[in-house]
């Protein structure tokens, strides 16, 4: 999924609760127009932050950005916090003004997202996979990965060993071949990295409506679970990242986040087409995150 390219704004709210509180944002409507959603929408975690103490979130900086969500991702490659997945279901951090400083510099000057070139989406998706899994495990990816399960790449564990292997086999738990160093139980790797799945619901009482359900786990154990009560599973799919996944597949049903998560009424091949197009949209999403991170590291 390639989405259109729309010019807008990256702001800064700042609290009076908390002078190290900060609310990172984009929009391509006015940031005024945002900083009032947010000091009125009670669902919302700066809605609350709101309610609960009486005071209201406060416009302190925007900039105009030819595409935001490129500016939105260099921000946060600029930061201590770039680690953390895509920021979905981030509403606000707490940090020096110097480290915002830092990121809105940067992201002022990032102009437009890099083209293509000669690495397409999926290997910078499956790249960031595997540096995901190999965190804390004294293994270090070298050069990217472009594919999971046929193709080899190289690593080095921190003993100096080097090898050659199917990413998968490094990504689900195997250690270094000569020392052992970085072997993992794939469980433990699993829950590590929170995988979960996200799930297309239809509902035998409600035609014509659908809803998206998500959790951590294998489809089993979430499906034992029932988080969703009577809806049921109509599609699902595996996911190492579910609050991007959930974010992007409500934005290709129509219905952005924030919202209340109702079901929606949709055609359904009109959302099988969308559950389709989702991990394109993700491998697109990480892409930009991973080029963002590059070019962080080009530019220091």
């Amino acid at each position: 999924m390639k989405s259109a390219m729309k010019s807008g704004y990256i702001y800064v709210l700042a609290h009076p609760s908390d002078p190290d509180l900060y609310k990172i944002g984009i929009t391509i409507r006015k940031p005024e127009q945002r900083l009032s959603q947010h000091n009125s929408d009670y669902t919302q975690l700066t809605g609350r932050v709101v309610k609960e103490t009486g005071q209201k979130w406060e416009l302190k900086e925007f900039h105009a950005v030819p595409d935001p969500y490129w500016a939105e991702s260099v921000f946060w490659g600029a930061t201590p916090f770039a680690d953390i997945p895509y920021r979905y279901g981030v509403e606000f951090e707490r940090m020096d003004w110097a480290q915002v400083q830092k990121g809105l510099e940067v992201a002022k000057k990032a102009g437009v997202r890099p083209s293509q070139g000669p690495l397409p989406d999926h290997v910078y998706a499956y790249t960031a996979s595997i540096r995901k899994r190999l965190e804390g495990r004294g293994i270090t990816l070298l050069g990217y990965v472009k594919s999971i399960i046929s193709g080899k790449a190289y690593f080095r564990c921190s003993n100096g060993h080097e090898w050659r292997t199917t990413p998968s086999i490094v990504g689900e738990g195997q250690g270094c071949p000569e020392c052992g160093i970085g072997g993992r139980d794939p469980e433990e790797i699993r829950k590590r990295i929170k995988v979960g799945i996200i799930c297309l619901l239809t509902h035998p009482d409600k035609p014509g409506f659908v809803n998206i359900g998500l959790g951590y786990g294998t489809p089993e154990e979430v499906c034992r679970a029932r988080p969703w009560g009577d809806w049921e599973m109509h599609r699902y799919r595996n996911v190492e990242e579910v609050a991007l996944a959930e974010s992007l597949i409500w934005e290709l049903l129509g219905e952005p986040l924030p919202h209340d998560r109702e079901p929606i009424k949709r055609d359904l091949s009109v959302a099988e087409d969308a559950f389709r197009k989702l991990i394109y949209a993700m491998q697109e999403k990480i892409a930009l995150a991973e080029k963002a991170k590059e070019f962080i590291q080009k530019i220091e």
